[in-house]
């Protein structure tokens, strides 16, 4: 990497694993993460929940749309702000426990202008968490070179277990006692949070550091490789928005369609676990530009309406897809970004990512119009540009790395 990285402060004194340290932080960020998306599955019955409490089809287009357009306005100056005073921590845990307590209110089965503002409070305080707990666990990484794919991880398996355990818990105490059940769920990051330690325990936070976003605009290379990761995962927008309806329309069964979808997951998981393992000392753009080429192939696969067999391939392909290019922005964040500016770095990504999502998932429908093949081919144009703009020109990584004892690998150097 070029000088900008010590002009930017990279912390030369950051702390390497010490006995006990790797293991119990480990586990603690794997909690987390666990813990985090655990109430993702009963997330998936919030339209079900509105309808039944009264709310029009249109209003809950409207209601599901403020998250998307809040998330660009709030992440990344909220992000910035508890990143550069050393709060990630404590703001995972706060912010965690506010989601429940606004969760709650929904109890009441509010009117319409009601319903509206909790969506709103409550947009605004849980879409910092995600962000948040991936600022967290990058730090961690640098800190005690802990392995990423590996903490990640937990949350694609407490996906698999909450959609599992959600239809079985409607089911039983009904889909009026939804808000409650989401509510406690959210209580587990706090507590899992508070027991994690602080910020300044990863690293030497400075309260005169400022976690500015020009420092970081500055690297071309990171703001290269945000891009490509959001064209990738934008490009997933076509499936995700049809994907259910094109496999029903060849005749699949919902029972294959949901086993599709668990496939993928399942793909993610393996990827997670043992994507860093095989990319060891490389330039990790090089994960993203492998997931914009399998991207490419799983999309224009998908523009020939394949039968069952070739559909199995294309959802484990998830696995490169989706986890490679996850997995390998977290680690040039993690090798690019001092870390006192690591939450200032999710939030930008966050912001980049969702511009990105919201273009991609509403242009779907437009491109779903001119046929199958064009909107998958359009995909796959999407995510091709993402592997140009990933693609490594020649810099060298960056040293400050190892300073901070990171390994990407998760093993020390």
């Amino acid at each position: 990497m070029d000088a900008r990285h010590e002009d930017l402060g990279v912390p030369g004194g950051a702390r390497g694993p010490r006995a006990g340290d790797f293991g119990k932080l480990g586990l603690g960020v794997s909690g987390l993460y666990l813990a985090l998306y655990i109430h993702y599955g009963f997330f998936a019955f919030i339209p079900l929940w509105l309808k039944t409490t009264g709310a029009s089809p249109e209003e809950i287009g409207v209601l599901l749309a403020i998250p998307l357009i809040l998330r660009l306005l709030t992440v990344a100056p909220f992000s910035a702000f508890v990143g550069r005073r050393g709060w990630v921590r404590n703001a995972i845990a706060y912010t965690s426990l506010a989601s429940a307590a606004i969760v709650l209110l929904l109890l009441g089965e509010p009117e319409h202008a009601g319903r509206i503002v909790i969506v709103i409070f409550f947009s605004i305080v849980w879409d910092q968490i995600p962000v948040l707990t991936d600022a967290y666990a990058v730090m961690a990484v640098r800190s005690r070179s802990l392995d990423f794919g590996r903490l990640r991880v937990w949350g694609s398996i407490a996906v698999v277990a909450s959609n599992a355990a959600a239809g079985w818990a409607i089911a039983s105490f009904g889909i009026k006692m939804l808000p409650l059940m989401v509510a406690v769920l959210l209580i587990a990051p706090a507590i899992v949070a508070f027991l994690l330690p602080a910020d300044r325990e990863l690293t030497a936070v400075d309260e005169g550091v400022g976690g500015r976003w020009r420092d970081l605009i500055g690297d071309r290379g990171l703001i290269l490789a945000m891009a490509a990761a959001s064209l990738i995962m934008g490009s997933h927008g076509v499936l995700t928005s049809f994907g259910a309806i094109q496999w029903e329309a060849q005749g699949i069964s919902t029972t294959t369609i949901g086993l599709l979808q668990a496939l993928a997951v399942a793909a993610e998981i393996g990827a997670f676990w043992f994507g860093a393992k095989l990319l060891g000392d490389r330039d990790p753009r090089l994960l993203i530009v492998a997931g914009a080429i399998a991207a490419a192939l799983r999309w224009a696969i998908m523009a020939t309406s394949p039968g069952l067999p070739i559909l199995v391939v294309g959802q484990l392909l998830n696995g490169i897809t989706a986890t490679g290019t996850i997995l390998g922005i977290m680690l040039v964040i993690a090798q690019r970004v001092p870390m006192h500016l690591s939450a200032t770095a999710q939030g930008m990504n966050a912001v980049l990512l969702g511009v990105v999502l919201a273009v991609a998932t509403a242009g779907s429908g437009l491109l779903w119009s001119y046929g199958l093949a064009v909107a998958y081919l359009a995909m796959s144009v999407l995510a091709l540009l993402g592997a140009l703009c990933a693609w490594p020109r020649g810099e060298r990584l960056n040293t400050a790395v190892a300073t901070d004892a990171l390994s990407i690998s998760g093993a020390e150097r």
